[in-house]
């Protein structure tokens, strides 16, 4: 297989007429990862809880992590999780200003972010779910960084309050304020949870926060974050790395389709696709000096 695909990644003119048979090989004799992912699915098949804690080099922590998990079976498959937007999240965090990790989950982004900032600087983790926040906790406990982190259980939305957020138990990293359509969790039932809801600009204050990096991953409620994030941006103008869907997405998950874009440009941010399904924003002032000193 492996040889097949070099063969067509070096004749270009093949790559059309060749791929059906590409797709009748896959179906023989399917990629490591996909073996090692439907092993995963047999092996816990049975298992109704519990955890495992595993040791994530790249993140510069050790995590336990619920047993049904997709970021667990990710990490058991890959031996790793999201290099891409770890080195993104590296080359943009600002070690002398404050982050924010907006749906942390259990806390990959919120440690590694922790490391990377400077000792007099911390991180906001936000997460609402109550089994994602359990582990959450525990991992920043875990990584001894009670100093460094600060956390909150709600969600970052456009006004202060309440939310109804639809869950899946042991698999919170799916949970969203809109229609659940990630083709991962087709079929699932869910619950609905009332969870607190404060907006960005108060929690900012809250904390006593400069952020230099926001990092957000809601399952399609960017513009909502964003929208309670006015102040913050306009003041602080920090980097944000946030989860870019597809309009068609957006729109089967009650969004619309291409404001997160329209509203960081009103803001002055340039924006650009960095990885599959993120955006990065930059200030425009932030930008256009790196473009004069690259040039």
């Amino acid at each position: 297989m492996g040889s097949l695909k070099r063969f067509i990644k070096s004749h270009r003119s093949l790559r059309v007429p060749l791929t059906p048979a590409v797709r009748v090989m896959r179906m023989i004799n399917p990629p490591k990862y996909e073996r090692l992912s439907n092993a995963l699915d047999e092996l816990f098949r049975e298992v109704e809880g519990g955890s495992l804690i595993v040791k994530m080099p790249g993140f510069q922590g050790s995590f336990e992590i619920g047993s049904h998990s997709h970021i667990l079976r990710r990490i058991l498959v890959w031996g790793d999780y999201e290099p891409e937007v770890v080195k993104i999240v590296r080359d943009n965090v600002d070690p002398n200003r404050d982050a924010i990790d907006i749906g942390a989950n259990i806390g990959l982004f919120t440690i590694l972010l922790s490391h990377l900032l400077s000792a007099s600087n911390r991180v906001l983790g936000i997460e609402p779910t109550p089994g994602a926040f359990k582990y959450l906790r525990r991992n920043v406990e875990r990584n001894n960084l009670e100093a460094r982190v600060v956390l909150f259980q709600g969600v970052a939305a456009g006004q202060p309050g309440e939310a109804k957020l639809k869950v899946i138990c042991g698999m919170e990293e799916y949970s969203s304020l809109g229609n659940m359509v990630h083709p991962a969790i087709k079929g699932k039932g869910y619950e609905e949870l009332s969870v607190p809801s404060d907006t960005i600009d108060s929690l900012t204050k809250r904390f006593s926060l400069r952020p230099g990096f926001i990092k957000i991953d809601t399952e399609g409620a960017e513009y909502e974050v964003l929208s309670g994030c006015e102040q913050t941006m306009l003041v602080h103008r920090p980097v944000i790395l946030c989860e870019s869907w597809s309009d068609a997405r957006r729109r089967a998950a009650a969004g619309i389709p291409g404001s997160v874009e329209d509203l960081f440009e009103s803001r002055g941010y340039v924006t650009s696709n960095c990885a599959e399904d993120e955006l990065l924003a930059v200030p425009k002032e932030r930008w256009s000096l790196g473009r004069s000193t690259q040039a």
